[in-house]
């Protein structure tokens, strides 16, 4: 059946079209125009950091991250295995190899310190921590543990604009912080993404690193660097719609609880756990199956019309996919495992109505 309800919900008004149209009639379209500029400040500012650098992408910020970080060939970096592809593959572009970690629990996304221990060496270079679907995941102890080893974090917060944690946005704890505004995401320019970080030096090389190396004063290769700008027609509608985030993260969030009380015990279905100081973002709303798996209960929803991210996208342990399966850890990760067979998710955009939630309910009636 046809897709009637999904994760993607694109709000475009009339702010957004003025702000597109007032770039373009400037003619200063380039990535080096001032609208880019001008929406760094306003994400900076907006997540309380000292700087935000403007990118092509979410998978172009992961790699700028890492090539700031100086990881390259012969380098480790340490990954959650329920991460999602797009995650791992710019450590594959810089030679560095992933080292899969298993998360805590079953029914958590945070990385699981016993096992981080065991898989920690001297190329260890980077820890990249991923909150999948917006739901709040590793805490401050991540952050202290990676600080007594000395070794950066990254944070893979593509779909986390306005999750929390302990009172802190979800992107500003780490070394840097990685966002995609892919269409999908709440706060959209198409394609394009961010970096945040509170390291002056760290931010001065993501510039010239998106910039093809280009450093104050000197010309294109100084230093080496890509072509990773995002267009000022795309910063001028991120800015615009970056003025409505608040708004929309609070939606969202009314729109996953009003999905979790009606879904709630349906089909053996229990919300996802979300963790005491955490605030989830309502990117979508998460429940496991407590029967086994959930492939079952996603296909009754697809074939309503319903999309299930982890059946839409073949959602699976990363190194289980063909690409990353050279990379297998000795010791396969149960608790990701068991946590990706059970998972199910269900929009909760702010698109979702009562007749959609008549819709699922049915769905899952069988």
């Amino acid at each position: 059946m046809m897709i009637i309800l999904d994760n993607e919900h694109v709000l475009v008004n009339e702010s957004d079209h003025a702000a597109v149209r007032e770039v373009l009639d400037s003619l200063d379209l380039s990535g080096t125009g001032s609208a880019v500029a001008e929406y760094e400040d306003d994400l900076a500012f907006w997540f309380g950091v000292d700087h935000a650098i403007a990118c092509s992408s979410g998978t172009a910020a992961l790699h700028l991250a890492l090539l700031a970080l100086d990881v390259a060939v012969a380098d480790e970096v340490i990954i959650p295995a329920t991460a999602p592809v797009m995650t791992a593959m710019p450590v594959l572009a810089v030679g560095a190899t992933p080292v899969f970690v298993d998360v805590a629990t079953s029914t958590s996304f945070a990385l699981d310190h016993g096992d981080l221990a065991t898989k920690i060496t001297p190329q260890t270079r980077a820890i990249i921590a991923v909150p999948m679907w917006g739901y709040p995941a590793d805490g401050p102890d991540l952050v202290d543990v990676c600080k007594g080893w000395g070794i950066p974090i990254i944070e893979d917060a593509a779909q986390a604009h306005g999750t929390m944690v302990a009172e802190h946005y979800v992107g500003t704890r780490a070394t840097v912080g990685c966002f995609s505004t892919h269409n999908r995401k709440l706060l959209s320019t198409g394609e394009g993404g961010f970096c945040l970080t509170a390291d002056p030096a760290i931010a001065q090389r993501l510039r010239e690193l998106r910039n093809v190396g280009k450093r104050p004063g000197e010309g294109f290769g100084a230093v080496f660097g890509l072509n990773y700008k995002l267009p000022s027609l795309s910063a001028a509608l991120g800015r615009s719609q970056l003025a409505r985030l608040g708004t929309r993260v609070a939606d969202r969030r009314a729109t996953l609880r009003s999905v979790t009380e009606h879904v709630a015990g349906m089909a053996g279905l229990e919300p996802f756990p979300i963790r005491s100081d955490g605030l989830p973002n309502g990117y979508s709303t998460l429940f496991r199956s407590s029967t086994g798996t959930a492939r079952p209960i996603a296909e009754r929803l697809g074939a309503a019309g319903v999309a299930s991210d982890p059946l839409r996208y073949g959602y699976k342990a990363l190194y289980q996919v063909p690409a990353l399966a050279r990379h297998a850890p000795a010791t396969r990760c149960a608790n990701a495992e068991r946590l990706i067979e059970t998972v199910v998710t269900i929009p909760c955009h702010e698109g979702v109505g009562p007749q959609h939630l008549g819709r699922i309910a049915a769905a899952l009636r069988g």
